[in-house]
């Protein structure tokens, strides 16, 4: 069973459409990432996910339970992070997640020891007694990702976890993350418009543009989806030739590579040349890069250097064989291959009805 599916999910808000005929399945046990820039539907589909909105049409379940008619089943087996899902005011930190614990039927005991593991884990022990008026944005952000665990949860639904967050915050909320995925076999459904804290922990991704799917896959499908290649990288000695076919890039010297089994015969061809070589580096394309291709229309084409008709002193050219004797790259030594908003949280209430005429959420404009 998957953790996710969604078939032909629309959300529409007073005429616009924030989400257009969504289709995705997520596996279980999966650490799964959707990607894409402010307002391309990101926090509706959470809130859909979670039972807090309607899909205007089309369908949706959440390890096979309906989040429109089953959501008080669904928020036994699933935590939501979302900016309007927070803790209470009126309590501490510790009485609000003793609170929590008790709606999912929690015996005391169970309730100290997870209470104590994640204020522990999120290093948020110290404020347990403050009231929540009192906590800063950090610890509160903290507290709330706190609150989605306590009843251990098959799966988390969380909305930029990270954004607008300090920096010990942030690395936080990804140990607790990692821990909670790794350790408890917590599915991670994240959405994020920030790719490089996406890409830390998670395996899979869907990029979404105003409302639709662009693409889906792990990191190296949606590479080879946009074009986007890997790059060789040389740093050479400052009386060494220039490698030809090479740009020289902040102190290095680089070239887009077909393939990354290209990267032992450019080792290989340098080392024969006798080239002052002191690093070669494989680099290998990040989501934000892959993602940049895709928004720019996937399969990139990908600029061809101006190159001089091969002379003898050419570094290697793509498909080459390599020549004999050359070791590749086992030659070559030295290589280094504002105060949050506390309203009440609505989690665990039956969601109204929520037609075309609703507002737009303010994540969505």
């Amino acid at each position: 069973m998957d953790a996710i599916t969604a078939f032909d999910l629309t959300k529409e808000y007073g005429g616009t459409y924030v989400l257009a005929g969504l289709n995705l399945q997520v596996p279980q046990g999966d650490a799964f990432a959707c990607v894409g820039e402010k307002g391309c539907g990101k926090t509706t589909l959470v809130r859909l996910l979670s039972g807090l909105a309607r899909p205007t049409s089309g369908e949706c379940t959440v390890l096979g339970l309906s989040p429109a008619h089953e959501p008080k089943r669904l928020h036994g087996v699933a935590g939501t992070v979302l900016e309007s899902a927070r803790l209470y005011k009126g309590m501490t930190l510790w009485e609000n997640l003793r609170f929590f614990a008790g709606l999912h039927g929690m015996d005391d005991n169970d309730t100290l020891e997870r209470s104590s593991l994640l204020l522990h884990k999120l290093d948020i022990w110290e404020g347990r007694d403050l009231p929540v008026e009192q906590l800063p944005t950090g610890v509160l952000r903290r507290g709330s990702l706190a609150r989605a665990l306590i009843h251990t949860p098959k799966i988390l639904l969380v909305d930029e976890p990270t954004g607008g967050l300090d920096q010990e915050t942030a690395d936080a909320i990804e140990r607790m993350l990692n821990y909670a995925a790794r350790e408890e076999g917590t599915t991670l459904f994240l959405c994020s418009s920030h790719m490089s804290y996406a890409q830390r922990f998670c395996r899979n991704y869907a990029i979404l543009k105003e409302g639709s799917l662009l693409a889906k896959g792990d990191l190296e499908t949606l590479r080879e989806g946009a074009g986007v290649r890997f790059r060789a990288q040389l740093r050479l000695g400052e009386h060494s030739p220039a490698p030809a076919g090479f740009r020289f890039v902040e102190g290095a010297w680089e070239k887009d590579l077909a393939s990354e089994t290209d990267m032992p015969k450019i080792i290989a061809k340098a080392v024969g040349e006798g080239l002052e070589l002191y690093e070669a580096r494989l680099i290998r394309p990040t989501l934000q890069e892959i993602y940049t291709a895709w928004m720019e229309g996937g399969k990139r084409k990908v600029k061809e250097l101006d190159e001089p008709s091969a002379p003898e002193d050419v570094l290697w050219e793509e498909g080459e064989p390599l020549p004999q004797g050359d070791a590749g790259e086992e030659n070559l030594a030295g290589e280094v291959p504002e105060e949050p908003d506390l309203r009440e949280d609505r989690e665990f209430g039956e969601p109204e009805h929520q037609g075309s005429t609703e507002p737009l959420p303010e994540e969505e404009i």
